[in-house]
């Protein structure tokens, strides 16, 4: 079945669409701005000042930081958590192992060894994004030090 339209429906129908997709344009851009405002947060703590001082740009900067450092802080802690445990899980299970091995069936030490070589992989993965995380941290602190020395809003206070 074909539906006949006329050039205005046609007109009306395109107007809206392009009015919807501007408008999903417009949210989708204003949403990728407050992603990427890193300062929002902590502008909203303080009330977002209208006028701008020395003092609270360098408030501004240093809460957000400090912010900055108790996440990687949290992150390098949550990581070294997360290693000791799966350490002291495979340390546990070799004593098991130590304890039991003369009565342990073929089928039960298959286990055991594919238990610690799965172990063994998480322990080095877990090392592998510790040392990385040790490495990336001060980088990304630095990174967002610079960012804010050149934030418009902050620049002519803090350089």
């Amino acid at each position: 079945m074909f539906l006949y339209t006329t050039p205005l429906e046609n007109d009306t129908a395109k107007k809206r669409r392009e009015e919807i997709e501007r408008k999903k344009r417009d949210e989708e851009a204003r949403r990728e701005e407050m992603e990427l405002d890193y300062l929002a947060p902590f502008l909203a703590r303080i009330g977002d000042p209208g006028q701008m001082t020395s003092e609270i740009a360098h408030q501004l900067r240093d809460d957000c930081l400090d912010d900055l450092k108790q996440r990687l802080i949290d992150m390098a802690n949550l990581i070294q958590g997360r290693f000791e445990k799966e350490t002291q899980q495979l340390q546990w299970k070799q004593n098991w192992y130590q304890q039991n091995q003369t009565t342990m069936t073929k089928e039960e030490e298959e286990e055991y060894v594919s238990y610690c070589s799965e172990a063994m992989f998480r322990i080095h993965i877990l090392e592998e994004r510790l040392i990385r995380h040790k490495e990336l941290a001060p980088q990304k602190y630095v990174a967002l030090e610079s960012r804010l020395r050149s934030d418009n809003r902050l620049a002519e206070f803090l350089n």
